[in-house]
Protein backbone atom coordinates (compact mmCIF):
# COMPACT_ATOMS: atom_id res chain seq x y z
CA UNK A 1 0.00 0.00 0.00
CA UNK A 2 1.35 3.42 -0.89
CA UNK A 3 1.48 6.10 1.75
CA UNK A 4 -0.15 9.52 1.34
CA UNK A 5 2.88 11.07 3.07
CA UNK A 6 4.26 12.82 -0.07
CA UNK A 7 0.83 14.29 -0.85
CA UNK A 8 0.47 15.52 2.74
CA UNK A 9 3.96 17.05 2.64
CA UNK A 10 3.03 18.80 -0.62
CA UNK A 11 -0.04 20.25 1.07
CA UNK A 12 1.98 21.46 4.04
CA UNK A 13 4.99 22.84 2.21
CA UNK A 14 3.86 23.38 -1.36
CA UNK A 15 4.60 21.16 -4.30
CA UNK A 16 8.38 20.85 -4.65
CA UNK A 17 8.80 23.01 -1.53
CA UNK A 18 9.23 20.16 0.91
CA UNK A 19 12.14 17.85 1.49
CA UNK A 20 12.54 14.81 3.69
CA UNK A 21 14.74 16.97 5.95
CA UNK A 22 12.13 19.70 6.28
CA UNK A 23 9.37 17.23 7.10
CA UNK A 24 11.69 15.33 9.46
CA UNK A 25 12.51 18.55 11.30
CA UNK A 26 8.81 19.38 11.68
CA UNK A 27 8.14 15.89 13.05
CA UNK A 28 11.38 15.73 15.07
CA UNK A 29 12.55 12.50 13.41
CA UNK A 30 15.57 11.51 11.34
CA UNK A 31 15.18 12.17 7.58
CA UNK A 32 16.02 8.49 6.96
CA UNK A 33 12.84 7.62 8.84
CA UNK A 34 10.80 9.78 6.43
CA UNK A 35 12.39 8.04 3.44
CA UNK A 36 11.67 4.62 4.98
CA UNK A 37 8.01 5.56 5.52
CA UNK A 38 7.67 6.83 1.94
CA UNK A 39 9.32 3.69 0.56
CA UNK A 40 6.94 1.54 2.61
CA UNK A 41 9.82 -0.04 4.51
CA UNK A 42 8.33 0.97 7.87
CA UNK A 43 4.77 1.85 8.89
CA UNK A 44 4.08 5.47 9.79
CA UNK A 45 3.26 5.53 13.52
CA UNK A 46 -0.21 6.66 14.59
CA UNK A 47 1.32 9.53 16.56
CA UNK A 48 2.88 10.88 13.38
CA UNK A 49 -0.46 10.69 11.56
CA UNK A 50 -2.03 12.63 14.46
CA UNK A 51 0.72 15.25 14.31
CA UNK A 52 0.30 15.58 10.53
CA UNK A 53 -3.44 15.94 10.99
CA UNK A 54 -2.92 18.78 13.47
CA UNK A 55 -0.44 20.49 11.15
CA UNK A 56 -2.96 20.30 8.28
CA UNK A 57 -5.75 21.58 10.55
CA UNK A 58 -3.68 24.56 11.61
CA UNK A 59 -2.81 25.29 7.99
CA UNK A 60 -6.50 25.15 7.04
CA UNK A 61 -7.33 27.70 9.74
CA UNK A 62 -4.58 30.02 8.53
CA UNK A 63 -5.64 29.58 4.89
CA UNK A 64 -9.23 30.50 5.81
CA UNK A 65 -7.98 33.62 7.60
CA UNK A 66 -5.90 34.67 4.62
CA UNK A 67 -8.77 33.96 2.23
CA UNK A 68 -10.95 36.26 4.30
CA UNK A 69 -8.34 39.02 4.02
CA UNK A 70 -8.24 38.62 0.25
CA UNK A 71 -12.03 38.81 0.05
CA UNK A 72 -11.97 42.05 2.06
CA UNK A 73 -9.53 43.50 -0.46
CA UNK A 74 -11.60 42.41 -3.45
CA UNK A 75 -14.96 43.50 -2.01
CA UNK A 76 -14.32 46.11 0.71
CA UNK A 77 -17.92 47.33 0.75
CA UNK A 78 -19.47 43.90 1.39
CA UNK A 79 -19.88 42.15 4.69
CA UNK A 80 -17.84 38.95 4.97
CA UNK A 81 -18.49 35.97 7.14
Amino acid sequence: MTTPLPEIADALYGRYGWTDRRLAAALDVNPRRIRAWIAGEEPVPDGVWRELHEMLRQQAVENARLSHLVMRQLYPEEEHI
